[in-house]
C-alpha cells in the first residue's frame, strides 16, 4: 500500500515539473512564437550538459544509498552531508566551465555569440541542480513533501509567467522565470531539514567511499541525456533553424507528460527493490519487477496509441495551425512512451539495486552512441522528423540491450507473458479514435470526446481479454 501511495505522489512530482510548461505552452506559442520557444528550447538543452556535471548521477545514487540505511539516522545523516558535499564541489566545477563555455564559445560560433545573454539566464538551472535534495527523501519513501512544496512553487511560476510574458521579446524573462523557480522549489526542500539535521564534522565524513560509485552512476546520467537533448542541440545547427528546436521541444513536452506516469514507479520502487537486495530477497524482486513491467505495459502501450490518434490534429487548436510539425513529431516520438517504460523497470528496479552499473550504463551508451550517429543522418534527410525517428530507435535499442544482459535473471517471455492484450486492446482503440478524428472537426471539444472514447474503448477490451491489471485492482492487491 505505501508503494502505491508513493507511487501517487511520484507521479504527481513528475507530473509537475511538466504540466505547467503544459498548461503555458499554448499561449508561449502564440506569444514568444516559434524562434522564442527555439531560443529557450535550445539554451536550455545547453545548459542541461552542465547540469549533468552538476548533479552528477546523485538522484539515483543517493536514493539508493539513503535506502540501506534508512533505519540508522545517524548513519543516515552522515552519508547524507558525504553524499550532498561532493555535490556541492560537482556544482563549484559545472558552473566554472559553463562559464568558460560561454565566453569560449560566443568566440568560435555565431550563434551562441547571438544569444549570450540567454545563456547567461540560463546558469540558474545549474544552481538548482546544486540544491537539489530531492534524493534524500525518495530514499526514505517520503515522497509528500517534495510534491506538497513544489506545488505552490510551479503555481506562482505559472501565474507570473502569464502576467510577465507578453510579447516575443519576453524570451528573457520567460527563461529566467523557469530557471529561478526551479531554484526556489530545492531551497525549499531543505527547511524539512531544519533542527533535524546537524552540521557534520569534516573530519568524520569519508568522500573517497562514494566517488567511483557516483562517477559511475553518472555515466549512463550521461548518455542517457545525450540523446534526450542533443536532438534540440543539434538540430539549429543542421537545419539553420532556432525554430526547428522549438518544433520538437513542444512534442518532447507532450510525451514528456505521458512519460511522467509511466516512469514514476521505477523511482518509486527503486528504494523498494535496493533494499530487497540489501536484505538478500531475490525472489520477491523478480516478482516485482514483472508486476511493474505489466503494469507499464498496461499504461504506456495505450498511452502511445491514444497520442499518436489525436496527436496530428489536437496540436493544431492546442499551439495553433503554424505549429503542424508538432504533431507529426508527436507521433514518431509516441514509441519511446512504451520503451522508456520498459527499460525504466529493468534499469531502475534490477540492474541499479544490485549493483549491476556496467551493465546499466553500456545499455545507455550504447543508445546515445547510436543516437549520435543516426541524429547526423536523419536531421539532414527529414529534420524534426528525423530527430523523432533517431530517437525511438535509440530507446528500443537501450531497452534491447537491457533484456540480453538480464536474460539468465529473468526470462523475456517472463516480462512480456500478457502484453498481448494490452497490444490488441490499444490497436482496437485507435481504430475507434482514428474513425471519430476522421469524421469530426478539430477543437477542445473533439479532442475531450476522443481521450473518453480511447479510455472506454480500452478498458472494455481488457475486461474481455480479462488483462493481468485487473485482477491486481479488483482484489485490491498492490502489484507493485
Amino acid at each position: 500500500m505505501q508503494v502505491a501511495k508513493n507511487y501517487l505522489y511520484n507521479a504527481a512530482y513528475q507530473l509537475l515539473n511538466i504540466i505547467v510548461p503544459i498548461i503555458t505552452l499554448p499561449y508561449l506559442a502564440r506569444v514568444l512564437g516559434k524562434e522564442g520557444v527555439g531560443i529557450a528550447s535550445w539554451t536550455n538543452s545547453l545548459v542541461t550538459y552542465f547540469l549533468l556535471i552538476a548533479s552528477l548521477g546523485i538522484v539515483t545514487y543517493g536514493s539508493r544509498e539513503i535506502a540501506y540505511v534508512h533505519e540508522d539516522e545517524v548513519l543516515r545523516q552522515k552519508k547524507f552531508w558525504e553524499i550532498q558535499i561532493i555535490h556541492f564541489l560537482a556544482g563549484l566545477v559545472a558552473i566554472i566551465l559553463y562559464i568558460a563555455f560561454i565566453y569560449g564559445g560566443g568566440t568560435v560560433n555565431t550563434r551562441i555569440h547571438q544569444n549570450e545573454l540567454f545563456l547567461w539566464y540560463q546558469i540558474w538551472v545549474i544552481f538548482s541542480g546544486i540544491f537539489d535534495i530531492s534524493w534524500y527523501f525518495m530514499g526514505l519513501e517520503d515522497f509528500k513533501k517534495t510534491v506538497l512544496r513544489n506545488m505552490l512553487i510551479k503555481l506562482l511560476m505559472t501565474a507570473l509567467i502569464f502576467w510577465l510574458v507578453k510579447k516575443p521579446g519576453d524570451v528573457g524573462a520567460y527563461i529566467l522565470l523557469l530557471a529561478i523557480s526551479q531554484v526556489v522549489g530545492n531551497l525549499s526542500m531543505w527547511f524539512y531539514l531544519i533542527g533535524k539535521f546537524k552540521l557534520p564534522k569534516l573530519s568524520s565524513l569519508e568522500l573517497n567511499v562514494h566517488w567511483k560509485p557516483v562517477f559511475l552512476m553518472f555515466l549512463p546520467t550521461i548518455a542517457t541525456q545525450i540523446y534526450l537533448q542533443l536532438n534540440k542541440t543539434m538540430l539549429p545547427f543542421i537545419t539553420g533553424s532556432t525554430a526547428s528546436s522549438g518544433i520538437y521541444d513542444n512534442a518532447d513536452k507532450i510525451i514528456k507528460v505521458c512519460l511522467a506516469l509511466v516512469t514514476s514507479v521505477g523511482m518509486v520502487m527503486l528504494p523498494r527493490m535496493s533494499a530487497h537486495f540489501a536484505a538478500g530477497e531475490h525472489v520477491q524482486m523478480k516478482k516485482a519487477i514483472h508486476s511493474s513491467m505489466d503494469f507499464v505495459s498496461a499504461i504506456a502501450i495505450p498511452l502511445a496509441a491514444g497520442i499518436a490518434a489525436v496527436g496530428p490534429t489536437a496540436m493544431l487548436w492546442f499551439l495553433g495551425t503554424s505549429w503542424g510539425e508538432v504533431g507529426t513529431a508527436l507521433v514518431l516520438l509516441t514509441p519511446i512512451i512504451v520503451f522508456i517504460g520498459w527499460s525504466n523497470v529493468i534499469g531502475n528496479q534490477f540492474l541499479i539495486p544490485t549493483k549491476r552499473l556496467n551493465d546499466y550504463t553500456w545499455s545507455v551508451t550504447f543508445g546515445a552512441v547510436l543516437n549520435i550517429f543516426l541524429n547526423f543522418f536523419f536531421i539532414y534527410l527529414w529534420g524534426v522528423g528525423g530527430a523523432a525517428v533517431a530517437t525511438a530507435l535509440s530507446e528500443l535499442a537501450v531497452i534491447g540491450y537491457q533484456l540480453v544482459v538480464t536474460r539468465r535473471d529473468m526470462t523475456v517471455h517472463a516480462h512480456f507473458h500478457g502484453i498481448w492484450r494490452y497490444i490488441l486492446a490499444a490497436v482496437v482503440m485507435y481504430g475507434a479514435v482514428t474513425v471519430y478524428v476522421d469524421s469530426h472537426g478539430i477543437g477542445f471539444v473533439s479532442t475531450a470526446i476522443e481521450a473518453v472514447i480511447g479510455i472506454l474503448v480500452y478498458g472494455i477490451v481488457l475486461v474481455l481479454l480479462r488483462a493481468p491489471i485487473l485482477k491486481h485492482l479488483l482484489s485490491r492487491t498492490s502489484f507493485l
